[in-house]
């Protein structure tokens, strides 16, 4: 009887029929079904929008932008390994790595996660490469407060990311391949530092000096 579908036929309802019990039980099951159809319809108008969709709708969404869900070798796998390898574990900790076998894994993005890869992937799709797109893209992708591009000669750019990022962030970057650059244009070298606390000079931004600030460290993104 909460329905709005079930208060409006009741509302409508001429005097002599009111009160009826058998009546009232078909109002109520035809409310239902009636409720039902109205939230479909409106699934149908809101829920096909990449803020909105949820689950199949989002999947369906993907599908028209040709993003998938599943990022393919997006995680690196941890092995046995020695200090200064990638993901390595120390004895007891990680398993030895047999030739032959995969050292990257897929991973299924949830909803909240897919969301942003889509609307990279628009973004990417619509971008004129500009510059600022290379930045804002990998800002997005990164969650990175300050990004750097510089210009290198040659058709090719180096990026300065203002983030410290562990492995399985570059390798998911590489994965989903969302960095946008213009066509022709190579990204030569990357590198990544802690923007609060890095070395640098003085007028530089957040820059510290010797015993204070971290050096950058290179990183591929390509």
């Amino acid at each position: 009887m909460s329905s709005n579908r079930t208060e409006s036929m009741e509302n409508h309802l001429i005097g002599q029929f009111q009160g009826k019990q058998i009546l009232q039980v078909i109002i109520e099951a035809l409310g239902e079904e009636l409720n039902e159809l109205d939230q479909a319809f409106s699934d149908l108008l809101e829920k096909r929008w990449i803020d909105t969709a949820e689950g199949v709708q989002l999947d369906g969404i993907g599908t028209i932008i040709n993003q998938s869900r599943q990022i393919t070798e997006a995680i690196q796998i941890s092995f046995f390994g020695f200090m200064g390898q990638e993901n390595s574990l120390g004895f007891e900790e990680g398993r030895f790595y047999d030739r032959g076998e995969p050292w990257l894994q897929s991973v299924n993005l949830t909803d909240p996660e897919y969301r942003k890869i889509l609307w990279l992937k628009v973004f990417k799709d619509i971008s004129k490469g500009t510059a600022d797109d290379t930045i804002n893209s990998i800002q997005r992708i990164m969650d990175a407060p300050y990004v750097t591009l510089t210009e290198i000669g040659n058709a090719k750019i180096m990026v300065g990311i203002g983030k410290i990022l562990n492995v399985n962030d570059i390798a998911f970057a590489r994965a989903v391949d969302l960095v946008i650059r213009a066509g022709g244009v190579g990204l030569n070298r990357s590198i990544m530092f802690n923007y609060d606390s890095y070395f640098g000079f003085l007028g530089q931004r957040n820059a510290k000096g010797f015993e204070q600030g971290s050096f950058a460290d290179a990183i591929n993104l390509s």
